[in-house]
């Protein structure tokens, strides 16, 4: 089912958190040496809170994300930065994405609690999911309001999203094929107007996660499913040590993955392609949502007992 007579389709879309450069560059080297193109996003603004981190502001880290276009790669948005932006910084923000990358960014990533997010926190989930999710948050103390898609918020920026964005990642699955938790993968919903297109995403946040996930046994069921993995990660969370050394087990599983008979684009030429070969779009009601959400929550139950995170 995949272009060139591939048996399956892998790529990753890359948070970049806690991203200065010399923590990431090593595995943009790996993947390109593999003939593996990838998303990665960015910020435009460096964070302002918790977070560390470099945005497109930084000329050093603007010609390196340059570099990475160039090669292929897809550039990406997470949010225009960490931390707190209102609508004004974030339009100037995609401006200035635009006039220094030639593009806007065509796909991105809600990052953890910024109040910008779109339809973020308890607005991911359908009843009962959404009640259980802010009851947790409350009682956590991790409670953030997801405001980018409501008008009255300094911090709407839904219709410049609707305008510039295409698609915008949802939920995270622990199983290696993307299409096979989510077989409706890139899909619409309509109670959420300004988000043109949602697609799921397979678990490899740090390289620990990644590496399993990428294990040669879920790599051989991926390739005889001809399936679809899109790894959401941070290749800034240990996948280079402190000497610029890319972990050893996942360049291992990477380049063996590479071997493979597979499609390695980035996320957008991917969705693209699926969306192509559909007759219409994948809308979602609400039995698909509630399912998706119960099986996000499992896969969350597992992934806490594996890597206590």
């Amino acid at each position: 089912m995949w272009p060139e007579g591939k048996k399956f389709a892998f790529t990753v879309f890359d948070d970049t958190d806690n991203d200065v450069i010399d923590n990431v560059q090593p595995v943009y080297e790996l993947l390109a040496q593999c003939n593996m193109r990838t998303s990665k996003s960015v910020w435009v603004y460096r964070p302002r809170d918790g977070f560390r981190g470099l945005g497109l502001l930084d000329a050093r880290y603007l010609e390196f994300i340059r570099t990475l276009a160039g090669e292929g790669f897809e550039i990406c948005l997470h949010n225009v930065g960490s931390g707190e932006f209102d609508r004004t910084e974030i339009k100037a923000g995609m401006e200035f994405f635009r006039d220094h990358l030639g593009f806007y960014p065509n796909a991105h990533s809600n990052h953890v609690s910024n109040p910008d997010n779109l339809y973020w926190g308890r607005k991911r989930f359908v009843a009962p999911l959404s009640f259980l999710y802010s009851a947790f948050t409350r009682v956590k103390g991790k409670s953030v309001p997801s405001l980018g898609d409501e008008e009255a918020s300094p911090y709407f920026w839904g219709d410049i999203a609707k305008e510039r964005v295409k698609y915008v990642r949802n939920l995270t699955f622990n199983d290696i094929n993307t299409l096979r938790a989510d077989p409706g993968t890139p899909y619409i919903d309509k109670r959420k107007p300004y988000v043109n297109y949602w697609f799921s995403s397979s678990d490899g946040h740090t390289v620990e996660e990644f590496t399993d996930l990428i294990h040669p046994a879920n790599a051989d069921r991926l390739e005889s499913e001809g399936g679809l993995c899109i790894v959401y990660t941070h290749f800034a969370s240990g996948f280079v040590n402190e000497e610029g050394q890319i972990d050893a087990r996942f360049a291992e599983r990477i380049r063996g993955l590479s071997e493979r008979p597979g499609w390695f684009v980035p996320v957008s030429e991917v969705l693209d392609w699926i969306l192509d070969q559909r007759s219409s779009d994948c809308v979602i009601g609400h039995h698909d949502q509630l399912r998706l959400n119960l099986l996000w929550a499992r896969d969350r139950i597992i992934k806490r007992l594996a890597y206590h995170r």
